[in-house]
């Protein structure tokens, strides 16, 4: 038997994180509801085994478990699709990862299944791939050795997404998320507040947009931040249209519209092209301060689902190893390791830049 059911094997997603469990030389299943597309995607993969499971189908996602050691899903949006992938876990005693990027189901998930994860021994790491994964990095790198220190962490995104990614923003910018502002939380909108971010060259200084990104719910958990705050670069009129269309498009996805919004993105290609993926760049910056002293970290890459892929099956492969004892709902940082995290994208790639001032005396 296998020691990982990825789930949502023939998405976008899923086909990229097969492929990558496959080159890593990982002994894994694949599951999803369409047989004829598992069975196609399995025949170049090493024929794994093949499981049939629908979303809301635990009963099944359960047998398929059986005797394996995580859960590795990427069917999404996880609020409408995710919930019966943990409950099989938690009930198989198995590990979980799951590529979301939506904080409302994160925090559902710390607040309804945390303790019961911590009692099982078994860990439950949601967003495992980009933006969590080299955002978490970022903020631990540039929060080391500060005491209770200011995070403001600014993404510049690549333009294209996938399908899926698509209908998961419709809940994410429907959504409040939890900043933290002088050790109190504070519930923010997409687009609410604007700043300009000192982001470095090429890109330099830029405009930027409050988002509450599911990192918003995982890195303080870990850091103990006094302000935690993220941010998306935009350009003027894009800052002012997600300031006034956002409320709009909250009280929007709240009636029938909501279905015809999620026809209209099944409409767009499933996902980027390889060409695409390998020329979509992202930055991160995260600006800490505590007191005098004060840290930036850059991360640069390319292909945000090639990061995705790996990271996931990074994961994966360290959880379903002997020894393993993580136990809990974990950030990425405590899922991969900061130095196992700083690996994997430093394999892809991705870059590391430090601006601090100079020690006294150095």
């Amino acid at each position: 038997m296998a020691d990982i059911l990825l789930f949502g094997a023939t998405g976008y997603t899923g086909r990229l994180t097969a492929r990558a469990l496959f080159d890593r030389g990982a002994s894994f299943a694949i599951a999803g509801r369409n047989r004829g597309k598992l069975e196609t995607l399995a025949a170049g993969l090493g024929d794994p085994e093949v499981h049939i499971a629908d979303s809301q189908d635990e009963r099944a996602l359960v047998r398929a478990l059986d005797s394996c050691k995580v859960l590795l899903t990427c069917v999404g949006p996880f609020m409408l699709h995710g919930k019966a992938a943990v409950r099989a876990a938690l009930e198989v005693g198995v590990h979980y990862i799951d590529s979301t990027g939506e904080g409302p189901f994160i925090k559902k998930l710390i607040e309804h299944h945390h303790d019961e994860a911590v009692a099982l021994g078994i860990s439950l790491a949601p967003a495992l791939g980009f933006d969590e994964v080299p955002g978490d990095l970022a903020c631990t790198m540039a929060a080391e050795g500060l005491e209770h220190p200011q995070l403001h962490v600014t993404y510049a995104m690549p333009k294209t997404a996938s399908a899926g990614t698509l209908r998961s923003i419709l809940g994410i910018v429907s959504s409040k998320g939890p900043w933290i502002e002088d050790g109190k939380v504070r519930m923010v909108r997409a687009g609410e507040e604007q700043r300009w971010a000192p982001m470095a060259h090429p890109l330099g200084p830029r405009r930027a947009a409050s988002f509450p990104l599911a990192l918003c719910h995982l890195a303080p958990r870990h850091l103990d931040p006094s302000t935690f705050r993220t941010y998306v670069t935009t350009g003027r009129a894009e800052g002012a249209a997600m300031k006034v269309g956002v409320p709009f498009l909250t009280q929007l996805v709240k009636t029938p519209i909501r279905g015809v919004l999620e026809k209209a993105v099944d409409r767009f290609p499933e996902g980027p092209s390889d060409e695409a993926r390998a020329i979509g760049a992202w930055t991160i910056l995260v600006e800490a301060r505590s007191g005098t002293r004060w840290r930036n970290i850059v991360l640069t890459g390319t292909d945000v689902y090639g990061l995705t892929a790996q990271t996931l099956a990074a994961g994966a492969v360290r959880m379903a190893s002997d020894g393993y004892t993580g136990k809990g709902v974990l950030s990425p940082m405590e899922a991969l390791g900061v130095q196992g995290a700083r690996e994997e994208l430093s394999a892809l790639g991705v870059t590391f830049d430090t601006y601090a001032p100079v020690e006294e005396g150095a």
